[in-house]
């Protein structure tokens, strides 16, 4: 800094200096100067509790005999008193007692009042702490990154098996099913009772068992597949969502309606699965006897940078302690009698939002019933 006007002298400027000394003297950092020849002239409270010198023991020593290849080493003089600068560093600093302690230091000339260099002061701080506390989060972070590199391989076997173990189930289950078929369109109502009852339970359970591998290789599929991602109707979305669930809708009496619905950023294809799955889970779900309505609206988020997608109905709701569970595969909070279903709708919903980078979740109403929310963001990175 250039300052302009009387200098300061006499009093004044002894005033100044012994105001400086108590500040330096009172901070808690390591204060330390030393001339030309590298002899330490001053030698604060800090640096006492930083290295373990006092300063009567240290003052008027060389510094490199105190603290070897510091700041302010006969180079880093040399590099001053030349006009150069010696920038903030980190160094491994050797305490009295022999111990190590790794400091950050900044060094800048002394000048005598006409502004010639007469000496070189060096301000430090222990960053030990600092320094352990940054190592011990990069050993966490590599210890996560292997953790998720883990995962993503055992997600990826699992995927791949669930796939395969779907797909080589689907013959042998086709070749059951026709002479489960055959035998229930020769022999029903040709043996006895039991004999009927027996054929449905097989009629019954092939179909569940296709079903059910049906949306296995659905769910193994979903998050795989690179999206076209392009701008989506929303509302014509959701008609298009209905009209696929015309019969399940019409046989319950289910009402669907929906408010001015925005055009969104997604997979058009993978989107009106999500849908689907959500009007479908809610058509599942309504009050015995009462035809569920059903409302689809949605909203900007609050950073302005997407989508807050709802759909709330007035049927059973979902308790708090199975919010989370109703998104993991086979998770079913009913029987199969109770409400048909392989428990895999709503992992597959989850996979598919998750990679439009966007989050789903239900909350029940006040009133009763639940909606289920989903976000979309405005851009999608592939994933």
């Amino acid at each position: 800094m250039t300052t302009t006007g009387p200098r300061t002298t006499g009093p004044i400027l002894d005033d100044h200096r012994a105001l400086l000394a108590a500040i330096v003297d009172a901070t808690e950092q390591a204060v330390v100067s030393v001339d030309l020849d590298g002899v330490v002239t001053s030698w604060n409270r800090g640096a006492e509790q930083l290295y373990g010198w006092s300063a009567d023991e240290v003052i008027g020593r060389p510094h490199d005999v105190v603290l070897p290849d510091g700041a302010t080493s006969a180079t880093a003089i040399q590099a001053i008193v030349a006009g150069g600068a010696v920038g903030a560093v980190e160094a491994r600093r050797v305490r009295r007692d022999g111990s190590i302690v790794m400091v950050g230091e900044t060094t800048a000339p002394v000048r005598d009042d006409d502004g010639a260099v007469i000496g070189v002061a060096t301000i430090a701080r222990d960053i030990s702490e600092r320094l352990e506390t940054a190592a011990l989060l990069e050993h966490y972070r590599r210890e996560l990154d292997l953790r998720n590199q883990h995962l993503e391989r055992s997600n990826t076997d699992l995927e791949q098996f669930a796939y395969v173990a779907s797909h080589d189930l689907s013959e042998p289950l086709r070749a059951v099913a026709g002479m489960v078929g055959l035998l229930a369109r020769r022999y029903r109502g040709r043996l006895d009772a039991d004999a009927d009852e027996f054929i449905d339970f097989a009629v019954d359970g092939c179909e569940r068992m296709r079903t059910m591998i049906s949306d296995l290789l659905d769910f193994s599929r979903a998050g795989r597949t690179e999206l076209a991602v392009d701008d989506v109707d929303l509302g014509s979305l959701v008609e298009r969502a209905v009209e696929a669930l015309g019969s399940q809708i019409e046989e319950s009496g289910a009402v669907v309606v929906h408010l001015a619905l925005p055009t969104v950023r997604g997979d058009r294809a993978q989107l009106v699965r999500v849908v689907q799955n959500l009007l479908s889970n809610a058509v599942k779900f309504g009050r015995p006897g009462q035809p569920v309505r059903i409302e689809v609206s949605a909203q900007r988020l609050d950073g302005d940078d997407g989508w807050r997608i709802e759909v709330a109905d007035d049927g059973i709701g979902i308790e708090e302690q199975y919010r989370e569970r109703i998104f993991r595969m086979f998770q079913r909070l009913h029987t199969s009698d109770q409400h048909p279903g392989t428990g895999i709708g709503l992992a597959i919903t989850e996979r598919i939002v998750a990679q439009h980078g966007g989050s789903i979740g239900v909350e029940t109403n006040d009133e009763g019933g639940s909606t289920f929310w989903v976000t979309l963001p405005d851009r999608i990175e592939a994933r």
